[in-house]
């Protein structure tokens, strides 16, 4: 049986607009190293391509297929998907290693168009994944998880600002201590 090499990914069908609108994927390259695989967040394959022998799958690279455009983020070690969240304010150079997370106390609703909003009670969480690309996640006071969102990790997110995901607006307010981890608030 051959080794499969999979990565966390956006990607989006969007190929020629200015404005692209990208979604949580997964690229496998298989055991030969000649063909790639893009799956949705579902697991579902939804594009493939058979690379040429300049062209190298690796994290921070971007891949253009038949009909999708695919950012490169990190390795993933397992078949399980990534549950990492990038929602900081810090850059790159600055950023923990893979695996450290930090939360912030949230308020968020399904209600983006309406005037009057009614907001919920939440937290954000971020976890590192890597250098180049995170993962947004919103929970309810219980810790169900919501949404969740890839961002590149030169994407700002702030205490007291607004964040969207889909089908969500996220009010992010102040810091929260996350169990079994050193978070410097000041970072």
């Amino acid at each position: 049986m051959s080794i499969v090499k999979r990565w966390a990914v956006t990607y989006t069908k969007h190929l020629k607009q200015k404005r692209k609108v990208y979604q949580d994927g997964v690229l496998e390259l298989c055991g030969s190293g000649k063909k790639v695989l893009l799956y949705d967040d579902c697991e579902k394959l939804i594009d493939s391509k058979y690379l040429k022998n300049d062209e190298v799958v690796e994290c921070g690279r971007t891949v253009t297929l038949e009909a999708h455009l695919v950012d490169i983020g990190v390795l993933e070690e397992s078949r399980a998907p990534l549950a990492d969240i990038n929602v900081t304010g810090v850059r790159s150079t600055e950023r923990h290693g893979a695996g450290s997370q930090k939360e912030w106390n949230a308020l968020y609703t399904t209600q983006i168009t309406q005037k009057a909003k009614k907001f919920h009670d939440g937290f954000l969480r971020l976890s590192v994944c890597g250098s180049y690309m995170d993962q947004v996640t919103l929970l309810n006071e219980e810790g169900v998880v919501l949404g969740s969102k890839y961002v590149k990790s030169s994407e700002f997110i702030k205490t007291e600002k607004t964040f969207e995901l889909l089908n969500y607006l996220v009010e992010i307010f102040e810091l929260r201590a996350v169990e079994g981890s050193k978070t410097n608030p000041e970072i």
